[in-house]
């Protein structure tokens, strides 16, 4: 359980702590553009925000497998598999395709592509969320992950048809994501202690 508890920290880390300072260097974001903005076409540090993407895909990819592996031959939930693989590769596809200036819920290719599949995936922790939601008893898991679903419901209303700051909702949900991680890795990690006593 070592190396998933290691290999999260890392994820998580570079998630919120990296982007949160990729925020600070960022000297083109208004008050309330908060990351949302940091990948579009031509912004600021769109290099680095492109390495630093990938780098949160792949590290929450090993993430996924190292967990996979350390509580075998007990199975990860679909759902779990689910939501942070797709978190994951929407961090992936987001390189591939940034978004235009200004984020534009539609525009060019790049922006169609960016405003439906890596939508779709970024959507994954909130399908888990859900069934979560769903069978789960513990009420902070069901807090988590009823804060999770209600700040994807608030991202998607500001960002179609508010705008003040759809990137502030988004890094509220990679925290609360990043935090329902943590707390169903613990969950794991107990279970598989209760099986070997």
């Amino acid at each position: 359980m070592n190396s998933a508890k290691i290999l999260s920290s890392l994820a998580m880390g570079l998630t919120l702590i990296c982007v949160a300072l990729l925020t600070l260097l960022d000297t083109q974001l208004t008050s309330l553009d908060y990351i949302s903005r940091l990948n579009e076409i031509e912004a600021q540090y769109q290099s680095f925000s492109n390495g630093l993407f990938v780098l949160i895909g792949i590290f929450w990819m090993g993430t996924v497998d190292a967990t996979r592996r350390a509580v075998e031959p007990e199975k990860l939930s679909p759902w779990l598999r689910y939501g942070s693989i797709a978190f994951a590769a929407s961090y992936l596809l987001s390189m591939v395709f940034p978004c235009d200036a200004g984020c534009p819920p539609t525009g060019s290719l790049n922006q169609m592509v960016h405003s439906s599949l890596v939508w779709l995936l970024y959507a994954g922790p909130a399908v888990w969320s859900v069934s979560i939601i769903r069978a789960e008893d513990r009420p902070l898991l069901r807090g988590v992950a009823w804060g999770l679903v209600s700040v994807f419901g608030l991202m998607q209303v500001d960002t179609l048809f508010v705008h003040v700051a759809p990137g502030l909702w988004q890094r509220l949900y990679d925290a609360l994501f990043c935090l329902l991680w943590w707390l169903n890795l613990r969950q794991l990690e107990q279970a598989k202690v209760g099986r070997s006593i």
